[in-house]
């Protein structure tokens, strides 16, 4: 039997009697409303003979239904609270015996954050997730036929990909069936800092999807509060036992600070609502073996009824990590984040939230974690700790345009930041690498940012005091710049001004630099190199300056040096020496 009679007999003879609504980030789904809509809504696919559907079956979704599904040849992609899933099946698929409520496919607008930019022609820096069983050549190739940018990111999960565009592209991007979801970039993954995918809460032999909209919760009590217990069943021989178990607990009991919770210490793993923690390498006992250091660090399993009891809510961390206390890979900021799918909760698009799919260092939940948190269990009797700012925080680039052209080695931008909580520090980040401070807070500027030939993104991020972030995005074109004069042989003049010595003693773990530099037909830039570590390039050419050049303890070596558009140089160098 296809499935297109089994849908008709799912629509004739079921009528979608009882049919739960389906959570997604951007609507409640209503199978018994919108099945019409999904029996002729058209899609389109890159690769015929297959595609994606969500199937909603009648009840908590068990091994034999998984195995009923690989066997009829169709794969499991993603879990969506509640009993539903994703499946990439053939044409000739049949569902004929198993328990099914609803199926149809995602729509194009399930498929974007609804925090991207409801303007087309914003520029910006997306992930785009594709289907686990879409061959990535071949999403990059469609990627870049949308007149798309792939940035390639190593620290990127398998199944991601980086791109830069409008947002009108990413928009006819997403009606593609081999697109999953489409949500913002951090500004850390397009600086190609280090930086970790968390693959989802885990369901059975799946993950919770990242478009799924609705966290799921334990049971609660009369009272309304969630009362869970945790055993540390196993913990790393990398740390100290105490640090350990001082970072895990803190971490669970961030999540208390903001939400009707409670953790109390077990004695027995296997108990009912208890969080068994547990560090393990390789194959350990679960259908998810660890992939040794540098793959996958953790994995929750969601409460139940998704999961069944012992193992709802465990939260499992690979051995083989290089596990460290304040530094990465952090104790602490992994455990934050698998303490809240151990809780139920989804990952989040927003990159200040601890729910962002990539793992990043933080200190306490951002407001996206407080309000699905607390969706679900409730703020702390008589307590208003964790409440979002009364006004987001939203940033604004006043110059250049979000895209622009230039011939200059550097560019200046400015702009504005209000709302969040205090002041908002601004910071800049590069394709390559690069990273800097504006100058003020409200109205905030940045001198200079190097650009190379080509284009150029920028990262704008604003974060607040509570450690919310927003960020925009720019993309700068360097065209190359007009031959110099024939003949040019002259160099510039370099000058240094400050430190006004060759050697210099200070026990600052950085210092600033500044001087002139002259030329004949012009300077085009003046750049530092500290041999100690370190390089950079000044503001300004005539008049130059660099406001920190990072010392490192004992000599420092740095070497100033101007060119112009012929490619004559002159330098300088001044010797620091760090006590």
């Amino acid at each position: 039997m296809t499935w297109f009679r089994y849908f008709s007999l799912v629509i004739l003879g079921l009528g979608m009697i009882g049919a739960e609504p389906i959570h997604l980030k951007t609507r409640k789904l209503e199978p018994s409303r919108d099945r019409a809509a999904y029996l002729a809504s058209p899609f389109t696919r890159r690769i015929s003979g297959r595609s994606h559907y969500l199937v909603q079956f009648d009840g908590p979704i068990h091994a034999r239904t998984l195995a009923a599904l690989d066997a009829r040849g169709m794969q499991v992609t993603g879990y969506v609270p509640h009993s539903t899933l994703m499946i990439a099946a053939p044409d000739d698929f049949s569902l004929d015996g198993l328990p099914v409520r609803w199926i149809g496919r995602l729509e194009q607008r399930d498929k974007i954050s609804p925090l991207l930019p409801p303007q087309g022609s914003e520029f910006g820096v997306f992930v785009v997730e594709i289907h686990s069983d879409v061959d990535m050549a071949e999403a990059r190739a469609m990627v870049r036929e949308h007149g798309l940018r792939v940035i390639e990111n190593p620290a990127l999960a398998p199944h991601d990909l980086l791109v830069a565009g409008r947002f009108g592209n990413f928009s006819r991007l997403a009606s593609w069936d081999e697109v999953a979801y489409v949500f913002p970039a951090s500004a850390k993954l397009l600086a190609r800092a280090h930086i970790y995918r968390c693959a989802g809460a885990v369901v059975q032999r799946t993950t919770v999807a990242s478009y799924a909209g609705a966290a799921q919760a334990w049971p609660v009590s009369a009272t309304g509060g969630l009362a869970l217990q945790y055993v540390y069943s196993q913990l790393t021989g990398k740390l100290p036992v105490d640090e350990t178990q001082s970072e895990l607990l803190r971490a669970l009991s961030e999540w208390t600070k903001y939400a009707n919770v409670s953790f109390a210490a077990g004695t027995n793993a296997q108990a009912p609502l208890t969080v068994n923690i547990l560090f393990a390498s390789g194959a350990h006992g679960d259908p998810y073996p660890f992939d040794g250091p540098g793959g996958v660090l953790a994995h929750t399993f969601y409460p139940a009824p998704s999961n069944p009891e012992p193992i709802a809510g465990d939260m499992h961390l690979d051995n083989d990590e290089n596990w460290q206390i304040g530094a990465d890979i952090d104790v602490y900021s992994v455990a934050l984040h698998e303490a809240g799918h151990a809780l139920g909760m989804v990952h989040t698009d927003d990159p200040s939230d601890v729910m962002y799919p990539y793992y990043q260092r933080h200190t306490t939940l951002g407001a996206g974690d407080v309000a699905i948190v607390q969706s679900l269990y409730g703020a702390p009797a008589g307590s208003t700790t964790g409440q979002p700012p009364a006004l987001p925080l939203v940033l604004s680039i006043s110059s250049p345009a979000v895209t622009s052209t230039t011939t200059a080695s550097t560019v200046s931008i400015s702009g504005t930041a209000s709302g969040g909580t205090g002041a908002a520090q601004i910071s800049w980040s590069t394709i390559d690498g690069q990273t800097g401070a504006a100058t003020g807070s409200a109205d905030w500027s940045i001198a200079a940012v190097p650009v190379s030939v080509g284009d150029n993104i920028i990262a704008i991020t604003a974060t607040d005091a509570a450690n919310h972030t927003a960020t925009r995005w720019i993309q700068v074109t360097r065209e190359q710049p007009p031959p110099p004069p024939q003949g040019d042989l002259t160099p510039p003049t370099l000058t240094l001004t400050y430190p006004n010595s060759s050697t210099l003693a200070t026990r600052g773990s950085s210092i600033t630099l500044q001087g002139t530099a002259t030329d004949n037909v012009g300077v085009t830039a003046v750049v530092w190199t500290n041999l100690a570590g370190g390089s950079g390039v000044a503001i300004g050419t005539t008049a130059w300056r660099v406001n920190i050049v990072p010392l490192a303890p004992g000599s420092n070596v740095i070497i100033i040096k101007a060119m112009d558009a012929a490619g004559n140089t002159a330098s300088v160098s001044t010797t620091v020496v760090r006590e």
